[in-house]
């Protein structure tokens, strides 16, 4: 959603084996329904690693670090850093408690590690917002040293699905050039018994078996 210009759609999922495994896989269709030409596996927001299948290619890579902050596709705002959260991992304090928008919120303060700092040099601080009655992460913004703020993560609606709770939408804004990208889960299917060998390196490619009976669609 560029602040000037048409806006885009692009279409993929998301999965994991488990909402605190610290690893899932992104897909991304050519089109809505379509199959995935692009399969990626994160894990680890220690020390995150990320590999890439592609299905022109047909080989699985290993991406460096800086992958990680770029854009999961061309032209959106949103990275792998924005879903894969490693800050949470950083040194941090405690900042104060308020409201964002509008709930009961505490605020934390999460300063750059090193391997950050080498490829995104600005990028000094993240503060987080965590909901008081849900413990769930309500907005991230990224800051400079002088407390200009390059980047936000805004939790804009979420949705119960049987007996969880998940994301229905956030948004990802630039606040250089206030481009947005909007996160809209469209679908979803929990209570699933996945095998952890769909998320490991060496076979996280294959297909899922879900179908699509397993499927909630909003």
């Amino acid at each position: 959603m560029p602040r000037r210009g048409e806006e885009k759609q692009f279409y993929g999922s998301i999965s994991g084996p488990s909402l605190k495994s610290g690893s899932f896989r992104i897909e991304i269709y050519k089109n809505e329904g379509g199959q995935a030409t692009e399969v990626f596996l994160l894990q680890n927001p220690r020390v995150p690693k990320l590999w890439k299948f592609s299905k022109e290619d047909n080989q699985t890579l290993l991406e460096s670090e800086e992958v990680i902050l770029q854009p999961i596709i061309s032209g959106i705002n949103q990275t792998f850093f924005d879903l894969l959260m490693p800050f949470v991992f950083w040194d941090g304090e405690y900042l104060h408690s308020g409201k964002v928008a509008g709930r009961p919120s505490h605020l934390f303060n999460f300063r750059s590690p090193e391997w950050i700092r080498k490829s995104k040099p600005d990028w000094d601080k993240v503060v987080l917002a965590i909901d008081d009655a849900y413990y769930a992460p309500l907005r991230a913004e990224i800051f400079t040293k002088s407390s200009r703020l390059l980047r936000s993560n805004t939790l804009r609606s979420y949705k119960k699905v049987g007996e969880q709770w998940i994301v229905k939408s956030l948004d990802c804004t630039n606040q250089t050039d206030r481009s947005n990208t909007r996160l809209e889960i469209i679908g979803a299917a929990t209570q699933l018994d996945l095998s952890p060998r769909f998320f490991g390196e060496n076979s996280f490619q294959l297909p899922l078996p879900i179908s699509d009976s397993a499927f909630t669609i909003f």
